[in-house]
C-alpha cells in the first residue's frame, strides 16, 4: 500500500522508504490502517478507541492514544511543520490527507526453483541434478537481487506431480522453474522451463546438450545460461 512517499508492507507492519525500513508497533499500525480505509474522512477518537481497546479493556485512553499517534507521526517523519500524511482534526479525530492511497503492485518476481528431476537411474545422475539445482539458485541470486527466490527447503517439500498453480498459491510465487537431467555415458541432456503459475503457461524453455568431461564446469555453464535466460524473460515482462 502506498502511504505518501512510503510503501506499507501490511503483513510485516513495515514502512519502506527506499532502502530504509521502519517497523510499526501494533497500535500505530492499526491507527494507520483505520485512516487508510477511509482516506480523506475523519476517523474519530471514539472509533479508534473501540478499534484499539475492545470493551472491557482498562487503559488510560487519552494518554495511550496520544502516545500511539506520536509514534505514528515519528515513523512518518512528521516534524513541526504542516503534516502531509496524517492531519489532526481538533476535538474530533484524525484524517489521512496524502495524495495517494492505493494497492501497490510489486515489480518483483517471486520464483520457485524446483529440484531438477533425475531422469536417468543411479546416484551419479541424482547427485548431478542436485548440484545443478543449487547452481541455478546461486547464479540467480548473484545476478539480480530484484528477484525473490523461494528458499530451497520450501520448494523441495512440494508434492510430486503438483500443478503449477497449486505450487504458486502455496508458496505465494508467480513464476516456477523446473528442469530435468539425463546422463548417458559421457553426455548429459538438460531441459529447463519457466512457467507462469497462474495461467500454467510455459514462458520459456530450452534444452542443453553437454559432454561431461568436467561435471562442475557443466553445472556452472548451465546454471549461468539458465539464470540469464530467466532474468531476461522476467525483465521483458517488467519484473525483476
Amino acid at each position: 500500500m502506498r502511504v505518501g512517499r512510503f510503501e506499507l508492507e501490511v503483513n510485516t507492519r513495515e514502512l519502506h522508504d527506499g532502502a530504509t525500513r521502519i517497523r510499526l508497533q501494533r497500535q500505530p499500525f492499526e491507527i494507520l490502517c483505520a485512516l487508510l480505509e477511509r482516506p480523506g474522512d475523519v476517523v474519530t477518537r471514539h472509533e479508534l478507541r473501540h478499534r484499539l481497546w475492545p470493551d472491557g479493556t482498562f487503559v488510560d485512553f487519552e494518554h495511550s492514544l496520544n502516545t500511539a499517534i506520536k509514534r505514528l507521526r515519528a515513523a512518518l517523519g512528521h516534524g513541526r511543520g504542516r503534516p502531509t500524511i496524517v492531519e489532526t482534526v481538533p476535538r474530533r479525530g484524525y484524517r489521512y490527507i496524502a495524495d495517494r492511497c492505493e494497492p501497490h503492485e510489486p515489480t518483483r518476481a517471486r520464483l520457485v526453483v524446483l529440484p531438477f528431476n533425475a531422469v536417468s537411474s543411479g546416484i551419479q545422475c541424482a547427485q548431478f541434478s542436485d548440484a545443478l539445482t543449487e547452481e541455478v539458485i546461486v547464479q540467480l541470486a548473484a545476478a539480480n537481487r530484484a528477484v525473490d527466490i523461494v528458499a530451497p527447503w520450501s520448494s523441495t517439500g512440494v508434492r510430486p506431480y503438483s500443478r503449477a498453480r497449486d505450487i504458486g498459491e502455496s508458496l505465494d510465487a508467480s513464476r516456477l522453474f523446473e528442469g530435468s537431467a539425463r546422463l548417458e555415458g559421457t553426455r548429459a541432456r538438460i531441459t529447463a522451463r519457466l512457467i507462469d503459475t497462474r495461467s500454467e503457461v510455459h514462458l520459456w524453455s530450452a534444452t542443453y546438450d553437454r559432454v561431461l568431461e568436467n561435471p562442475m564446469s557443466v553445472q556452472a555453464d548451465i546454471g549461468g545460461a539458465v539464470a540469464s535466460a530467466i532474468l531476461n524473460e522476467l525483465s521483458s515482462m517488467g519484473l525483476g
